[in-house]
């Protein structure tokens, strides 16, 4: 799952404790994995993927941290490289090429993939990600220092460990996967308890780090929860700003668009300066069928953060769904501009091929075509793709060489 703001919100809760680690937290990749399912493991070197289900049931920040540090425990012992060996006999090949595409990604190749939401991983997992109970202490223990070091709580693992208790005594098929696949041995938890004892606990998170978390939370709840989650969670007398957004969430899900609008105009005059609320308008607007509108909220979202690659790529899409030539063009520029901040998002380049054949560049057209072909893992077809916009390119422009180089790629992939 790809959210700007989501992303951001990680980032602040993350990177302290990868700094802790001793880590440079721009090598380490946190992708977020759009599944109900309470879990999270580390795969394909520095990377550490979270479900959105485990995002939702986590209640405070340190909590979040805990996992993130066990997590990042795994990294810094080099247990990663143990697993390697255990995934050439997984037969789950969907993981298998969720985790290549990781791993690309960390290595800054603008040919890794984010196909995580359309993998079926479960087999897989249990198979390859089953952490013996050497790794699992010795990532809590460095979890532990890890949080002691960046501030936070220590005891907050304890508190993640206690609400998978008891998880040992159901059947496989019932039991979370963080739980399978991280073992909860009741000499892991003694030795936390006394390890805890000894460490400084830290003055909890900032309130700032605490309201964008609990925006992160609303907008997850919203846009992935059933309308009962978001109505237990946030109850009608509740009138705090993550309350607001997640019922403006809900209420675009039912489909109710006035509403939605309403309640985004609500979240805009409280913060006119939040780029991402001006961001929730637009991708309102333009799922509604207002796209002149949402090209609007858009821009003052891009005036606010004209950095951010996903917004970028909110504002070309919508521009494209005005179907006119002058904003087709406007579009290309954008989409162009999102995809050389971010090379890692498919739809972008989906759209910038949609742009550039509006505009009578097929070359171009199918160069954008082959990249989000590799993105997506359909080498094949990136082959072909970027063989035809080869012959259409001039020989030796930037884009003749880039469709050489995709297609080298994408050979090499099929061997």
């Amino acid at each position: 799952m790809r959210d700007a703001e989501v992303e951001r919100t990680l980032a602040r809760i993350a990177n302290p404790v990868f700094r802790a680690a001793g880590l440079n937290p721009a090598s380490v990749h946190v992708y977020i994995v759009n599944d109900r399912e309470l879990n999270a493991f580390v795969a394909g070197g520095q990377n550490i993927f979270l479900f959105t289900g485990l995002l939702a049931r986590l209640e405070t920040i340190d909590q979040l941290r805990a996992v993130i540090a066990h997590e990042t425990g795994h990294i810094t012992g080099g247990h990663q490289a143990r697993r390697d060996q255990a995934m050439k006999g997984a037969r789950g090949m969907a993981l298998i090429g969720m985790i290549g595409a990781a791993a690309a990604t960390a290595g800054g190749s603008p040919t890794a993939g984010l196909a995580i939401a359309s993998s079926s991983r479960q087999a897989a997992e249990r198979s390859m990600l089953a952490h013996n109970r050497a790794e699992e202490a010795s990532a809590d223990q460095a979890g532990i220092r890890y949080m002691a070091a960046a501030g936070s709580d220590p005891a907050a693992m304890l508190e993640v460990l206690d609400l998978f208790r008891g998880q040992e005594a159901l059947m496989p098929s019932r039991m979370d996967p963080y739980a399978l696949t991280h073992p909860l041995w009741s000499e892991r938890i003694a030795l936390l308890e006394q390890k805890t004892a000894t460490l400084p606990h830290g003055d909890g998170p900032s309130p700032e780090d605490v309201y964008w978390h609990a925006r992160m939370v609303a907008k997850i709840t919203g846009f992935l929860g059933r309308p009962s989650e978001v109505q237990r969670r946030y109850p009608a007398g509740d009138g705090s700003e993550a309350a607001t957004l997640a019922r403006a969430i809900a209420a675009h899900r039912r489909p109710d668009p006035a509403r939605a609008a309403a309640l985004a105009d609500t979240l805009i005059a409280a913060r006119p300066e939040d780029a991402y609320y001006h961001e929730l308008k637009g991708q309102f607007l333009l799922e509604s069928g207002q796209a002149g509108g949402a090209v609007a909220a858009y821009r003052a979202a891009v005036a606010l953060a004209p950095d951010g690659p996903l917004i970028l790529a909110g504002l070309g899409r919508a521009l494209l769904n005005l179907e006119d030539g002058a904003a087709d063009a406007e579009a290309r520029a954008v989409l162009t501009r999102s995809a050389a901040l971010d090379k890692a998002n498919a739809g972008v380049y989906r759209d910038l091929a949609l742009a550039e054949a509006r505009l009578g560049d097929e070359g171009a057209a199918s160069l954008a075509t082959a990249e989000r072909f590799v993105l997506e893992g359909r080498f094949a077809d990136a082959e072909r793709h970027a063989g035809r916009a080869a012959g259409l390119l001039p020989a030796g422009s930037p884009g003749w060489l880039q469709a050489q180089d995709v297609i080298t790629v994408a050979r090499r992939a099929q061997k």
